[in-house]
C-alpha cells in the first residue's frame, strides 16, 4: 500500500472520530471533552480559557515546531475530502494542474482578521484571566453549517470544483487561515524531507508533490525541502525509487536559507492583474457570505469567489483576449500593502457596533455572576444608547439576579409599557414579584404571560410552584400538568419538592 492510500485511511479515520465525538456530545450527552479546533487560539488568547480547543491548538503548534506541518498532511479533517475529491477526478481521467498564485494572500487576510478578533475581545471583556475548563466549548459554534445544502455546497465547491480549477489541496494553498500560522513555525522545524543519497534527477518527487513544490530543485540547492508549503505528506519520499529522500532531523529552513519563508509564491501562473481580480472576487464573496450566512461560511464564500474568478479568466484566455503583464519594481511591498489594506477594509466592514460591545461585556460579567459589574456596564450602555431594548432587558435581568427587585420591576414595567403583549417580559416581572414574596402580583403577571402565549410552559410551572408554596396542591397540579407530559412526572416533581422544601423559579 503506497503512502497516499495510508494517509487517506488516516484522514478518513479522523473524520469517523469527529462524527463519534459529535454523536456522543449531542445525542448521548457525553460532554466531558469539548471541541478540537484550531480556533482554540481565540479562546486561549481572547478569553484566557484553556479548553479542549485551546489545548489542541497548543499541541499542534508544538508538533509543527519539531516535525513541521504534519497536522496539515495527516491530521486535518478537511484534507480527507480534498484528497478523496482528487482521487475521484483522477479516476475520471481528470488530472488538475496545480496553479500557483499570489492570490493566496487571502489566507493571510483571514488570519489577520482572526487576530484582530482577539484584540476586540480584549476591548470588550478586558485582559483575559487564565482559567481551565476542558469541556467548555467557548469557540463560537452557533453558526456552524446545519443545512444539508450548505454542507453539500462546502464539499462540492471547496473540494471538487476548487481542486478541478486550481489543483490538489487548493483549499490548503489559497483559503485555509491556519496554513500561514503554522507556516511561521514550519520555518524553525527540525524534521523535514532531506537528501540522504545522491539524486538521479528523475523528478518523481516533484511530479508527486500534492502541494506543487519543486522538490528536486530544493533538494539540489539546500539538500532539504525548505518550502513552507510542505505538509510532510511523504509522497515525494514514497515516489523516489532511488531512496534519495528521507524524513530526518537536522537544521531548520531558517538556518539553511537564512531567509524567512512565506506561503506567498515568488512567481505565479497569472499576471498581477489576474491575481488582483482573484483576490477581489474571493474577498468580496467571503465578506457577504459571512454577513448573511455566518462566520463559518466565510471560507466557503472565498472559494465561491475564487472559482467564479478562475472560470472567468479561463473564458477570457480561451477567447485569446490579451491580459497585459505588469511587473512592479517592488512586488513584495505591493503584496504586503494589499494584504494589510484588505484586512483593514474587512475589519472596518465587520466591526462590532459599540453598543453591542457594551452589551457583550455586561453579558460576560453576568456569565461569571459578577452582577454589580454587569449593572454598571449596562447603565453606562443605557446612558449612551437609551433606546436599546436589549440593554434595557439585560439590565432588568441583572437587577433581578442581584436582588435589586425594585429597580428590576421599574425596568420591566418600562419595557412592558412599550410592548404590552410580550409574554416573556410578563413572565420575568412575575418572577421578580415571586422573589419579593408578592405571590398575588406574580400570579397576575404569569397569567397575562399565558394569555399572550399559551405555550409558555415556564409560566405554568411558576404558577404551579406558587400554589405549592401556598399549600394549594390541587391548583398546583392543574398547572403542573401543562408542564409535564405524564402524571408520573408531575408526582415525581411533587415528591422532589416536598423532600427539598425549596422552590426555585
Amino acid at each position: 500500500m503506497n503512502i497516499n492510500k495510508k494517509r487517506l485511511i488516516v484522514l478518513f479515520s479522523i473524520n469517523v472520530f469527529i462524527i463519534v465525538h459529535i454523536l456522543l456530545w449531542y445525542k448521548y450527552g457525553f460532554q466531558k471533552v469539548g471541541t478540537f479546533s484550531m480556533n482554540g487560539i481565540v479562546t486561549l488568547l481572547g478569553f484566557g480559557l484553556l479548553n479542549s480547543a485551546a489545548a489542541f491548538f497548543i499541541i499542534i503548534v508544538l508538533i509543527t515546531v519539531f516535525f513541521g506541518r504534519v497536522f496539515c498532511g495527516w491530521g486535518c479533517h478537511f484534507a480527507f475530502f480534498q484528497e478523496f475529491a482528487l482521487r475521484v477526478l483522477n479516476k475520471c481521467g481528470i488530472n488538475p494542474s496545480i496553479i500557483h498564485s499570489r492570490a493566496n494572500i487571502i489566507q493571510y487576510v483571514f488570519l489577520l482578521k482572526t487576530i484582530t478578533a482577539i484584540f476586540e475581545f480584549w476591548y470588550i471583556y478586558g485582559i483575559p484571566q487564565f482559567h481551565i475548563n476542558i469541556s467548555d466549548t467557548q469557540v463560537m459554534t452557533s453558526d456552524l453549517p446545519r443545512s444539508p445544502a450548505i454542507i453539500a455546497s462546502f464539499l462540492l465547491f471547496d473540494a471538487f470544483l476548487f481542486i478541478y480549477l486550481m489543483g490538489s489541496r487548493a483549499f490548503c494553498r489559497y483559503v485555509c487561515p491556519w496554513a500561514p500560522l503554522l507556516a511561521l513555525f514550519e520555518n524553525i522545524s527540525f524534521w523535514r524531507i532531506r537528501k540522504i543519497r545522491e539524486c538521479t534527477g528523475c523528478m518523481n518527487c516533484t511530479r508527486n508533490c500534492i502541494m506543487g513544490i519543486t522538490v528536486h530543485e530544493e533538494i539540489a540547492k539546500h539538500s532539504a525541502v525548505v518550502n513552507a508549503n510542505c505538509i510532510r505528506c511523504l509522497s515525494c519520499k514514497d515516489a523516489c525509487k532511488n531512496g534519495t529522500l528521507g524524513y530526518k532531523s537536522g537544521m531548520s529552513a531558517l538556518s539553511l536559507t537564512r531567509k524567512f519563508r512565506w506561503l506567498i509564491p515568488e512567481s505565479g501562473n497569472y499576471s498581477i492583474y489576474v491575481e488582483l481580480f482573484l483576490v477581489f472576487c474571493g474577498i468580496i464573496t467571503a465578506f457577504y457570505t459571512q454577513k448573511y450566512l455566518g462566520s463559518f461560511q466565510t471560507l466557503l464564500g472565498a472559494v465561491w469567489g475564487l472559482c467564479f474568478a478562475v472560470m472567468i479568466v479561463k473564458i477570457v484566455e480561451k477567447k485569446r483576449i490579451t491580459i497585459t503583464e505588469f511587473t512592479p519594481q517592488n512586488r513584495s511591498f505591493l503584496v504586503l500593502s494589499l494584504m494589510l489594506l484588505l484586512t483593514f477594509v474587512w475589519c472596518w466592514g465587520t466591526i462590532t457596533p459599540h453598543e453591542t460591545r457594551l452589551l457583550m461585556r455586561g453579558n460576560r460579567f453576568m456569565g461569571v455572576t459578577e452582577y454589580d459589574k454587569a449593572i454598571l456596564t449596562y447603565r453606562d450602555a443605557m446612558n449612551e444608547y437609551p433606546s436599546n431594548k436589549q440593554i434595557h432587558t439585560a439590565l432588568a435581568l441583572a437587577y433581578k439576579n442581584n436582588g435589586n427587585y425594585k429597580e428590576a420591576i421599574n425596568e420591566y414595567k418600562a419595557l412592558i409599557a412599550e410592548d404590552l403583549e410580550n409574554a416573556v417580559l410578563r413572565n420575568n416581572i412575575g418572577t421578580v414579584y415571586y422573589r419579593k414574596g408578592e405571590y398575588d402580583e406574580a400570579i397576575k403577571e404569569y397569567k397575562k404571560a399565558i394569555l399572550f402565549d399559551e405555550n409558555l410552559t415556564a409560566a405554568y410551572g411558576n404558577i404551579g410552584l406558587i400554589f405549592l408554596e401556598k399549600g394549594n396542591i390541587e391548583e398546583a397540579v392543574s398547572y403542573l400538568k401543562k408542564v409535564f407530559a405524564t402524571e408520573d412526572e408531575v408526582y415525581q416533581y411533587l415528591l422532589t419538592y416536598y423532600r427539598s422544601k425549596k422552590g426555585q423559579i
